[in-house]
């Protein structure tokens, strides 16, 4: 496949098991299972993206196991060890409304309801609780100093759909939320 197309990784090969080729996965999906909805997978190795067929797969009582096109022993399996795992990303599709990819959050600007220039969306980070959006203060932000007074690069905002994220304009590139400047 094309090295340049963009993918979404989904999960990623923790180990081998067993002695015939199967590995462990683990799985960033929603629902683990939903990993094997999303064909054909993709592993990056030196060559680039490389197609990888799903055989089989089993939900074990300790997680996902799977066997792989052209992978019939142990030590193929353990070459395959922390491999991410994706998909062109134009497979992964919305399931509800209101609901965003991460991918789509990145680079949009956020607002809070004063109109104050939070910052630009650099990433996102899991947390136990909520995922949290990781803003670049850039020139066109508000600032933010820490209690020592010193600037901040950083501004962290929770995604908390309704009570801290208000809207989400993937078109236009802009997040408003319920949060305060000098927070």
């Amino acid at each position: 496949m094309n090295d340049n197309a963009e993918y979404v990784v989904i999960g990623k090969i923790t180990t081998a098991f067993g002695i015939q080729g199967w590995v462990r996965i683990y799985s960033f999906t929603d629902s683990p299972v939903d990993i094997f909805e999303y064909k054909p997978w993709y592993v990056k190795s030196n060559q680039g993206w490389q197609q990888i067929n799903v055989l089989k797969w089993k939900n074990q009582s300790k997680g996902l196991v799977a066997l792989l096109e052209n992978c019939d022993d142990r030590d193929k399996a353990l070459a395959l060890r922390q491999i991410e795992i994706a998909v062109p990303a134009d497979a992964i599709q919305i399931q509800h409304e209101g609901e965003h990819l991460w991918r789509d959050l990145i680079g949009c600007r956020v607002v809070n309801q004063q109109k104050e220039d939070l910052g630009l969306v650099s990433k996102m980070m899991e947390t136990g609780a909520n995922d949290v959006l990781v803003l670049d203060i850039d020139e066109q932000a508000l600032a933010l100093k820490s209690s020592k007074g010193e600037a901040q690069k950083e501004r962290l905002v929770p995604y908390v759909p309704d009570e801290v994220i208000l809207e989400v304009d993937v078109d236009n590139k802009l997040i408003t939320v319920e949060w305060p400047g000098d927070f």
